[in-house]
């Protein structure tokens, strides 16, 4: 049986109490990301997408948990950015805005993109545990594509 559940390198990037959303012509905001190419390891694909979807050179790019939807796996990290830097759109991406966090759940945002920002409000405000459909870190060695 073949494994139907796409896998996608997801990035956050905070300023402040915003994050940026970014958006195809035509499409509802997400979280800038892709899937990985032949070969490439969830941290490559993040930095890789950021920088083509955005402009953006990440300084460093951390793993922080895996969101589960429908149809894709999530695997979340944070990018700090250099001070200063702004996203260009570039690539597929038309649009990029820094949203507020507590903004998101109003904007027309991907489902994803939205529960993923309930998870990171949920953890900044103290909660102990990831809700379901998410998991911790994990060894990204073993999510390499093939």
């Amino acid at each position: 049986m073949r494994d139907t559940v796409k896998q996608r390198a997801t990035v956050v990037c905070q300023l402040g109490r915003r994050i940026l959303l970014v958006s195809r012509e035509g499409t509802r905001w997400s979280l800038p990301g892709g899937k990985p190419e032949a070969g490439e390891d969830l941290r490559e694909t993040a930095l890789r997408e950021l920088m083509e979807e955005t402009r953006l050179h990440a300084m460093d790019m951390r793993y922080l948990f895996g969101f589960t939807g429908i149809h894709t796996c999530h695997h979340v990290f944070v990018a700090t950015l250099a001070d200063g830097d702004e996203p260009m759109p570039s690539n597929e991406i038309t649009r990029c805005t820094w949203a507020r966090v507590t903004e998101v759940g109003t904007l027309p945002v991907s489902t994803s993109t939205k529960g993923i920002v309930e998870v990171l409000t949920m953890a900044s405000n103290g909660a102990s545990r990831l809700p379901s459909g998410c998991h911790p870190a994990v060894d990204l060695g073993s999510h390499v594509a093939r």
